[in-house]
């Protein structure tokens, strides 16, 4: 019968019976999978869930993580040098709880006679100390009070024993707790305190988990089609539930009918306690339970996520009848398409096939041409334009998400500069306070320990400036700075550093340089002298005996520019291949391990790195275990004509002529506005030192009732500090309210601030301050700025 009818009918026959069998196969498969695709995106659904309330409970207990950790550290501190006086220690807890809003308690314990060996000196001394006199008090918030008591027992808890025996950081369960009177889920994060590598007790931060309440019920509200998300315990018990009376039970409690069926229920409670996934399907409810871990020696939680079967049913029916639908629509479009291909002409299809091309080129600016000459190419041609505005949309999305990024990484940055502000202010009390006790009568012994204080909070301050160059050479905000310096002069310097900080005889510091290399050079010496300063202290923390060595050297020179290889070697312990795969990792060191017998973050080899490739040059690294390390890198420099090289500040005047240069601020009259009571005290020291009058204020609005004040007393004010996050008003908002009062429009007001980053300094710049100057105050770079100030007075 088929050979009656032309060639084009007997195509379009055939592929037409070809389109059917493949959309009748794709119908079946898709009815067969439809059912387990529903299945499969509630599955997803439970892993993003765990994945949010993992991030979620992470940053709830980040809070407290550094707290912890700092306390730790802290307490660390005190036994290094003895200090470990306990009602000092009881006021530093207490302190730190009343300060802390997402802390309920604070406890710490210490091992027998850890602490200072006087147990026996406070035994029965209570509330603090029981029996014994072992240092273990817990401090806890209830209300507007703090209260404290000692803990009993502690020895058996496992929130002890674990600490103690892995050195790490350990989540308890959750807990039932009131609060205030209202019922509320408790966890304690504990941190071991460890001394010269020994366990002598832990600290730990209570930390309520009502975050975690409110989200589960908010996205049980939010769903309003019968899902449920609940989080447990690795004992099984609810930590979150959108039914709050079911807080701290057991899930057969809250659900006697799985109880009731006690191969489920004996599945799902060990795949809790073992941390594993673990499905469970009813009639009801599809149940995914997703683990939560936390740290290696963290018992898992897991979350939870009830989808309803009608719901799974729904989506795979729906799946199926918009298969079928659309096969069918697109049978009958490529039925069409096909019988009226073999009568149409073929330049419209050439002009289709042709836009095609450019789209495959990446032109996704062309123009779809609308066809009219035919039914089929007509709508071949609003396919391939709603394709197109498929692919600009997309684009689109994209840029959006790359927009996104941008917004994550700049709120990473705000993070960055608002961490470098929190710990800036109190080391600027630290160095300021250490630097007035060091001008001050001292013993040799006092005189030694604030020596040591001194190089710590310089080491602390270096770290904080790491932190900060490293991410901004993240988001490449590290601006290099070309300048003429001398390299021998750099070198020398070096030298003269390391042979002092060096305290082991043991270890020989060798330069050795080539009498080839330029006298000047152009280039960032600050950055240069970084990175030599970083490698070298590395090479030092690693060396026990032997041999520290500084090679430099030219390895190309041009008619302008050169090329230096630097090289630093040492005779330390080295390191293994897998050691060396990871060494410019951030954060990570050859020894990661919590009894590793070297400090440090692991930072500093990582910026090296990226300060290096920004000067525009690459370092590599050679080791073996026990025969030391070699760090090797290269940068091109240039080689001006005629400059003279930028000397050091300290190089270009002496303590005399420092002191003669300020005798210009005597009599000048500043307003300090400054809330922190300590660094109003080193400012103020500081200015009146040199003769300067110093009128104080606790924020922005005492400020300008100070400056309202001098106005009508007919007094004058040469200069205002201004300190920027203050309580009632900021520095920012005070500094534009005073530069709209006509008598101190052109008023001189400098940021004093712990804001170190650039853009900080471009913001009070464009309110309309005069400079930023950063905390910890650098007492050169304060006096010189108001020197300047001094100079421009009539």
């Amino acid at each position: 019968m088929l050979r009656s009818f032309s060639l084009k009918i007997k195509i379009f026959v055939l592929v037409s019976v070809v389109v059917v069998a493949a959309f009748a196969t794709l119908i079946s498969i898709v009815s067969v999978r439809s059912y387990d695709m529903a299945k499969d995106d509630a599955f997803s659904l439970a892993l993003e869930t765990a994945d949010k309330y993992k991030n979620e409970i992470i940053a709830e207990l980040q809070g407290a993580r550094i707290t912890a950790e700092t306390l730790a550290t802290v307490f660390e501190t005190l036994k290094d040098y003895e200090l470990t006086d306990r009602d000092m220690m009881n006021d530093i807890l207490r302190n730190a709880l009343a300060g802390k809003e997402y802390i309920t308690a604070f406890c710490i314990a210490y091992d027998p006679n850890a602490l200072d060996g006087k147990d026996a000196e406070f035994a029965g001394m209570e509330p603090i100390y029981d029996e014994t006199g072992r240092y273990a008090p817990y401090w806890n918030k209830l209300g507007d009070s703090i209260d404290v008591e000692y803990l009993t027992d502690i020895d058996i808890q496992d929130w002890y024993i674990v600490p103690k025996e892995e050195r790490h950081e350990y989540i308890t369960d959750p807990y039932p707790f009131q609060v205030q009177g209202n019922d509320v889920m408790l966890t304690s994060l504990i941190f071991p305190i460890l001394h010269n590598g020994a366990f002598i007790g832990i600290i730990s931060s209570d930390i309520v988990l009502d975050k975690l309440q409110e989200m589960v019920s908010k996205d049980t509200l939010r769903t309003h089609d019968g899902y449920v998300t609940e989080i447990y315990s690795n004992s099984g018990d609810i930590v979150a539930h959108p039914d709050k009376s079911k807080l701290g039970l057991s899930f057969e409690e809250a659900y006697p009918k799985l109880a009731d069926n006690g191969g489920d229920a004996e599945l799902i409670r060990s795949a809790i306690k073992s941390g594993e996934g673990y499905t469970l399907e009813n009639e009801e409810f599809y149940t995914v339970y997703m683990p939560i871990q936390f740290s290696e020696v963290t018992n898992p939680w897991s979350v939870a996520v009830s989808v309803p079967m009608t719901r799974i049913l729904a989506g795979a029916n729906a799946i199926r009848n918009y298969s079928i639908t659309v096969s069918v629509i697109a049978f009958v479009i490529i039925a069409v398409i096909l019988y009226l291909i073999a009568i149409s002409v073929t330049k419209p299809l050439l002009i289709l096939t042709n836009t095609s091309r450019s789209f495959a080129e990446g032109d996704f600016d062309t123009e779809v041409p609308e066809i009219n000459t035919s039914a089929e190419l007509s709508v071949l041609s609003k396919a391939l334009k709603y394709m197109a505005d498929q692919i600009r949309r997309t684009l689109s999305e994209l840029q959006d998400a790359v927009k996104a990024a941008n917004a994550a990484n700049e709120a990473k940055s705000a993070f960055m500069a608002n961490m470098s502000h929190e710990i800036r202010t109190p080391l600027n009390a630290v160095i300021g306070l250490n630097r007035m006790l060091l001008n001050t009568s001292l013993d040799d012994t006092q005189r030694d320990y604030l020596e040591k204080t001194r190089r710590a909070s310089g080491t602390l301050l270096a770290l904080v400036d790491d932190v900060l160059d490293f991410s901004k050479s993240e988001i490449g905000a590290i601006q290099l700075k070309t300048a003429p310096f001398d390299v021998k002069l750099l070198l020398g310097d070096l030298a003269i550093l390391f042979r002092e900080r060096n305290k082991n005889p043991d270890i020989k510091l060798r330069f050795e340089t080539s009498p080839n290399l330029p006298d000047i050079l152009l280039g960032d010496l600050l950055r240069l002298k970084q990175v030599l300063i970083n490698l070298l202290d590395n090479a030092f923390k690693f060396t026990e005996s032997g041999s520290v060595t500084l090679r430099a050297d030219i390895t190309d020179r041009g008619e302008d520019n050169v090329t230096l290889n630097f090289e630093v070697i040492d005779t330390g312990i080295g390191m293994s291949a897998e050691q060396l795969s990871r060494l410019f990792t951030v954060f990570d060191q050859a020894d990661n391990s919590a009894a590793r017998k070297y400090g440090g973050t692991g930072l500093g080899l990582a910026l090296s790195r990226r300060l290096v490739e920004l000067m525009g040059g690459t370092i590599t690294v050679t080791s073996k275990e026990g025969r030391g390390t070699s760090f090797t890198f290269y940068c091109p420099f240039h080689i001006p004509e005629a400059a003279a090289p930028e000397k050091p500040a300290e190089e270009k005047s002496a303590a005399d002529a420092v002191s003669e240069r300020n005798a210009v601020l005597a009599g000048m009259h500043v307003l300090l506005v400054e809330d922190n009571m300590i660094n109003s005290l080193i400012a103020t020291e500081l200015l009146t030192n040199v003769g300067i009058e110093v009128t104080a204020a606790e924020n922005g609005q005492e400020a300008i009732e100070r400056l309202a004040e001098a106005r009508r007393d007919g007094i004058g004010f040469d200069l205002i500090l201004m300190d920027l996050q203050m309580p009632v008003m900021d520095g920012y908002e005070a500094t534009v309210k005073i530069k709209a009062m006509p008598e101190y429009a052109k008023m001189p007001i400098f940021a004093l601030t712990a804001h170190a980053f650039p853009e900080e300094r471009e913001r009070c710049l464009s309110l309309g301050m005069t400079g930023h100057l950063a905390k910890p105050i650098d007492v050169d770079k304060f006096f010189a700025a108001l020197r300047e100030i001094a100079g421009e007075k009539p």
